[in-house]
């Protein structure tokens, strides 16, 4: 299956890339797009699958997720390298929470949105003209649906990150320059338009498509419904979005389940694995002429977040408090996965919790391998007081070093989850949790911990198979716990937004820098054993939670100092409609 699957994504990516360098008929015309004969578009569901290919193809684009900005900006990154005092000016900006209408990142993700609304655009209109008279075929509806759900999408992530939700509703292609220089629309407009596409989308979407070929990395029936359940939840109406998180976690026909293999968990293996919703493929062997900065190219640079001596750039690590409570999960002591055998033959306790071995790389690590040849102590050179790296989007499952990709390590092929189920069970918990039932919130929270082999919450009422910690939870004290650890120790630097969204919608922004910025953390040495079975020693590498202790050559370890101060919900909650935007065009900013 996985050689079957490589196959598929790289004959995906051909079609894409193709399609992109030129075809015989100009279907992307941008750069005049008021010049767009209907008769030019394509003739057959053949073609028409093409502009749909590269409709898909808008998604590889850096900035339409911008997880690397996101994991500044937010609470779970730091800016790159050189603690105490980072020198990657532009994570300081985000990190800091000094952007404006003027930063590069912000028009960047702003017209890459645009531009794949302009390619469903083309898509729709072309279906209903020049190849209505196929609208009984299957094909055209499966097209059809995938470019509402497309549209809908880059219209919901504008309206998650612009103008407090008032963004430009692009519904046609234009065609004249009145059409061109329209004006935001309310927030309440563009939610409504959204919907519209969505449940278009979840209608009329299959649950699986015919081949396999055609439903690697393309949206279905699952994707719509987890798309309408957030849609709900972020309004916070609980009751709506509820019914589509049950309907993708019982409903058999999806096929989702959790996975527990943690060979499948963040790998190249796990791609498309029975978690993934929705799925972006990426490859690292197409189109290296396009240059490293080119959003155009099918590969991605977030190995860039590998540690230096691995072949990356230490782009983004994880802040102080998420490595911390990544390594110090209480694990569940009656689960097999939590042991191993020491060089004696004698059963230990793992050192770090699974979820925190799958998803950041800590020196004390020794049981997980890490770049193939090694552990994880031994093969991150945890330079300069650095304590930990996202593992997410490195190839640490099969490389040995990220420069040994084709093109180097900023063409990474590896794919990027934008939603799974984990999150769809997160958010099922929150529901119960807001109509009171902390017991149903429990079951959907504890599922996950459970994958991980983590203690569990609550009493167990009699279940002695595991363990618990024993609190007994109310929807107040449930709630902390989701928002302060369970869904962001669980899909940290994933997806869109995924953090920043939450931390708004649950008005703890401000509050949540402050009590970070508050926190102290220092480093100490780590003395490890390596596969080999010799002893080594990491300096400084170690997180321990507190003041420097005198006569110790450690630094203080501290974040969100800035980012407390600065952040002001009416500036920071939403982005602001980008200056080049309303140069270009006066009635933008009406």
């Amino acid at each position: 299956m996985q050689t079957s699957n490589a196959y598929i994504k790289y004959s995906l990516l051909v079609i894409i890339n193709i399609f992109l360098l030129g075809c015989t008929r100009d279907y992307l015309n941008e750069a005049n797009p008021n010049e767009k004969p209907i008769e030019d578009y394509f003739n057959n569901l053949t073609e028409s699958d093409k502009v749909l290919t590269a409709t898909y193809a808008t998604l590889m684009n850096h900035y339409v997720l911008n997880i690397t900005e996101e994991t500044w900006r937010s609470d779970m990154g730091y800016p790159g390298w050189n603690r105490p005092s980072p020198t990657n000016g532009d994570a300081l900006i985000w990190y800091n929470h000094m952007y404006n209408d003027s930063s590069p990142s912000i028009s960047k993700k702003w017209q890459a949105l645009y531009e794949g609304i302009f390619r469903a655009n083309q898509l729709i209109e072309g279906l209903n003209d020049q190849l209505k008279h196929m609208e009984e075929e299957p094909r055209w509806q499966e097209q059809m649906a995938q470019a509402r759900m497309l549209r809908g999408v880059y219209h919901f992530y504008l309206y998650q990150s612009f103008n407090n939700g008032r963004v430009v509703i692009r519904d046609k292609v234009p065609q004249t320059l009145e059409e061109i220089m329209i004006s935001v629309s309310p927030a309440e407009e563009v939610l409504a338009f959204i919907k519209k596409d969505f449940d278009y989308a979840y209608e009329n979407l299959p649950i699986s498509f015919s081949t396999e070929s055609a439903s690697i990395g393309r949206v279905n029936k699952g994707t719509a419904a987890m798309f309408l359940g957030n849609m709900y939840l972020f309004e916070g109406d609980y009751a709506s979005a509820k019914p589509f998180y049950e309907e993708i976690i019982h409903n058999a026909e999806y096929g989702y389940e959790l996975v527990t293999d943690s060979d499948l968990q963040f790998t190249t293996k796990g791609e498309m694995n029975k978690e993934s919703i929705f799925e972006i493929c990426y490859h690292a062997e197409l189109r290296a002429d396009l240059g490293n900065w080119d959003e155009s190219r099918p590969s991605n640079r977030l190995a860039r977040s590998a540690p230096g001596n691995l072949g990356g750039s230490r782009e983004f690590l994880p802040s102080a408090w998420i490595a911390y409570a990544y390594e110090h999960e209480a694990m569940d002591e009656q689960d097999e996965r939590n042991y191993y055998n020491d060089a004696l033959g004698v059963k230990q306790l793992r050192n770090v919790p699974l979820r925190a071995s799958a998803m950041i790389a800590l020196v004390p690590d020794e049981q997980t391998t890490y770049y193939v040849t090694g552990n994880v102590p031994q093969q991150a050179g945890f330079r300069d007081n650095e304590y930990g790296y996202w593992k997410k989007y490195s190839n640490h499952d099969y490389l040995t070093y990220e420069n040994s990709l084709p093109y180097g390590s900023l063409h990474s092929g590896k794919n990027v989850t934008v939603n799974r189920l984990a999150e769809a069970y997160l958010n099922l918990a929150e529901c119960y949790i807001k109509e009171g039932n902390v017991e149903k919130g429990l079951e959907y929270m504890n599922a996950i911990r459970k994958r991980w082999g983590l203690r569990l919450l609550g009493d167990g009422n009699g279940d002695t198979s595991h363990d618990y910690d024993g609190i007994t939870y109310t929807a107040d004290s449930l709630m902390h716990q989701l928002m302060y650890h369970d869904k962001p120790l669980e899909l940290a630097v994933e997806g869109h937004m995924i953090r920043w969204i939450d931390l708004r919608r649950w008005g703890i922004t401000k509050q949540n820098y402050q009590m970070r910025a508050e926190e102290r953390y220092y480093l100490v040495g780590y003395r490890y054993v390596n596969p080999q079975g010799n002893f080594s020693w990491r300096g400084n590498s170690h997180l321990q939670p507190g003041d420097v202790p005198s006569g110790s050559n450690s630094i203080v370890v501290k974040d969100f100092e800035m980012a407390s101060i600065n952040f002001n919900p009416e500036l920071h909650n939403y982005f602001p409609l980008p200056l080049s935007e309303i140069i270009s065009n006066p009635n933008l900013d009406r």
